[in-house]
């Protein structure tokens, strides 16, 4: 089985958003399944972006899209909900536990993609941490850099502050994505071009091996360039998904074109397994048990 942790569905009744913003093709549920049945995927988790960082500029679907999506085709999707930290809900009592406790009942199991920008360790994302590790919904993150005009939890060379907060929060699963987040696993790379894509070979140990040593809330989220580019040009890729597979979820991050190639992600997981490089028990783990376990 596989089972992809991350993908967007764009506006289905607006696709104007898709081809006037991004100059593309809507890219829906129903081209989802499309690509999902020509790639062997048999279930997509489907991320809302409801940040203002995101919204519209992507013409990503929100929550309630989300979920009616995943109940039309209850069998090939599973809803996340967005919950952002800077919401009015956020300063009232209980208003968190409220609102994580309705989107369960809608059939959510986890929370994101996270993209507001704020730094990793605001006071208001650490109320949204402890109440998501109350309520056993894992949580994935985008993460920024410093500086950086784009969107995510903002965090500096080195993730300090994720560590502080994974620390802070042992009871909540923390889903690291995007090159702020893998680029850690390039212990040589330097710290002005870790939000950046790198090519070449990296033979030290990144910070990601120390975190993820540490603290066993801590997952990776391998989807999008940033994971693949990460994983294949270190030539200690495998060992770390091998070392780390209880903890690391297949995904893709796919939103783009109708068309669009088939991520590199994917074969270069079926080549680990093919080649030996990854042993079965670490490749089902990471393509569908490992999301199995932290959303049952």
């Amino acid at each position: 089985m596989i089972i992809d942790i991350h993908t967007h569905i764009t506006y289905e009744r607006f696709p104007e958003f898709s081809r006037t913003m991004l100059g593309r093709e809507p890219f829906t549920a129903e081209v989802l399944l499309r690509r999902m049945d020509m790639e062997g995927i048999d279930r997509s988790v489907l991320l809302p972006l409801s940040s203002p960082e995101c919204l519209d500029y992507y013409g990503v679907c929100g929550n309630q899209e989300c979920i009616e999506a995943a109940r039309k085709h209850p069998d090939r999707f599973t809803a996340f909900c967005y919950v952002d930290p800077r919401s009015i809900i956020n300063y009232t009592d209980n208003g968190l536990a409220k609102l994580l406790r309705l989107y369960k009942e809608l059939g959510c199991k986890g929370i994101g993609e996270m993209t507001a920008s704020l730094e990793m360790d605001d006071i208001l994302y650490q109320r949204l941490f402890f109440q998501a590790g109350e309520e056993n919904m894992p949580i994935i993150f985008h993460f920024k850099p410093q500086g950086s005009t784009s969107y995510g939890a903002i965090d500096d060379p080195g993730l300090p502050r994720t560590e502080k907060v994974v620390a802070m929060f042992p009871k909540t699963i923390f889903l690291g994505h995007s090159p702020c987040f893998w680029n850690e696993l390039d212990g040589n790379l330097p710290d002005e071009k870790r939000s950046s894509y790198m090519t070449g070979t990296y033979e030290k140990k990144g910070r990601l091996w120390d975190l993820f040593e540490k603290y066993p809330n801590l997952y990776g989220d391998i989807s999008a360039g940033s994971a693949y580019h990460a994983l294949s040009r270190d030539p200690k890729g495998y060992e770390f998904l091998e070392k780390y597979h209880p903890r690391i979820c297949f995904g893709t991050d796919r939103f783009s074109d109708p068309n669009e190639p088939i991520p590199d992600i994917l074969p270069y997981m079926k080549d680990g397994l093919s080649s030996g490089k990854l042993t079965r028990q670490a490749y089902e783990a990471i393509m569908s048990e490992n999301f199995l376990r932290i959303t049952a």
